[in-house]
């Protein structure tokens, strides 16, 4: 018997195919595949239980409360709960080990039944952990640059300290606003491709800010490391290109001298907090491709998905399931493309045959 995680769009998927005998799936299900009713109610006889993450109970209760489609939230529940009688399948919610950010399914169902969603007791912690993994993914991608730029070269601790203080004040205070906009205003309505847009805003004026400080100081002790200023004050479009000009992409620096940065600055998160290998593991999986060129180099998706890998952690889940009696071994069903390819060539809780049991590849 099998354990399997469920992230976000696969709780929608298997909604559908039990509630919709499938309809609307075939095209969104990581292209190439389509799902086989018949295989996936076999599927579904092999496994023991389904466990869903707190981050994806909080997406689906984000996307019926944007819909405006409060029964949504009812009729995942109770798609839960016909697992449950027809399959015999028990459903656990893997909470994270920070209180504030545990979702209760009981306050939520009386909730419902009054009629009255807190909205903000269930966004506001949400909010707060995600602005501070992005800006923690910021910091990360600003202090892997520096060491590229300025290699072997020491700042001064009161200067990388003035530095971070100023920047973290002014892209925290960004960030917040931002997602409060998404979350909470209702009139306004973001799009998530228009927060994705204001993302890369806050990181490239984070970015460069940055890197005018700290060359103005560097100037001044090692005059002959310091960057053109026409570079270092280069209005870009986007924080892709404007690395692309500070580095000199292709002459000065390479993607190797990158990576061996971006795997040093990890290393030093690593060393200094209580950080899970997955999680490590995820955030060079988001940061090795920053000089590729692509248009946005974080995602707001990004840091919701970074939430459900800090459930994969043996140190969360094990734990959590640990009082349910349950010992096989877990297993991820995701089809969030990002996900699944960090899932598959990381092996982390990755099975292909899982997928092969219940989705037929076309053509």
């Amino acid at each position: 018997m099998k354990q399997v995680i469920l992230d976000t769009n696969a709780v929608r998927y298997f909604y559908q195919i039990e509630c919709c005998n499938g309809e609307g799936v075939q095209d969104k299900v990581m292209k190439k595949y389509h799902f086989d009713k018949q295989k996936y109610i076999q599927f579904l006889r092999t496994v023991s239980s389904i466990n869903i993450p707190a981050t994806t109970k909080f997406e689906l209760f984000f996307q019926a409360y944007r819909k405006g489609e409060p029964d949504l939230l009812l009729k995942y529940n109770e798609l839960t709960q016909r697992y449950k009688e027809m399959y015999g399948i028990d459903i656990f919610i893997l909470n994270p080990g920070e209180p504030e950010l545990k979702f209760d399914q009981k306050q939520l169902a009386e909730d419902l039944k009054r009629g009255l969603i807190q909205t903000e007791l269930y966004i506001k912690p949400r909010i707060e952990r995600e602005v501070n993994l992005m800006q923690g993914l910021f910091i990360t991608l600003i202090g892997t640059i520096s060491d590229v730029v300025y290699k072997d070269l020491e700042i001064d601790e009161n200067v990388a300290g003035l530095i971070s203080g100023l920047i973290c004040s002014q892209m925290y205070s960004r960030l917040y606003d931002l997602y409060n906009q998404y979350y909470l205003d209702e009139e306004l309505k973001m799009s998530i491709d228009d927060v994705d847009k204001k993302i890369d805003e806050i990181l490239l004026d984070s970015t460069r800010n940055t890197f005018i400080f700290i060359n103005a100081k560097m100037s001044e002790e090692y005059p002959e490391s310091s960057i053109e200023d026409a570079k270092v004050s280069f209005n870009a479009d986007s924080t892709s290109e404007y690395l692309r000009v500070l580095l000199q992409l292709g002459t000065k620096y390479t993607q190797n001298d990158y990576l061996v940065s971006l795997d040093k600055t990890l290393n030093e998160i690593r060393s200094r907090k209580d950080f899970d290998e997955t999680e490590v593991a995820y955030f060079r999986y988001l940061l090795q491709n920053a000089l590729n060129g692509a248009k946005r180099i974080v995602h707001k998706n990004d840091i919701a998905d970074y939430t459900i890998i800090t459930m994969l952690s043996e140190k969360v889940t094990f734990r959590a399931l640990e009082g349910n009696g349950k010992k096989e071994e877990l297993k991820l069903i995701t089809f969030d493309k990002k996900m699944h390819e960090f899932s598959k060539h990381n092996n982390v809780m990755y099975d292909q045959t899982i997928y092969n049991q219940f989705l037929s590849e076309i053509g």
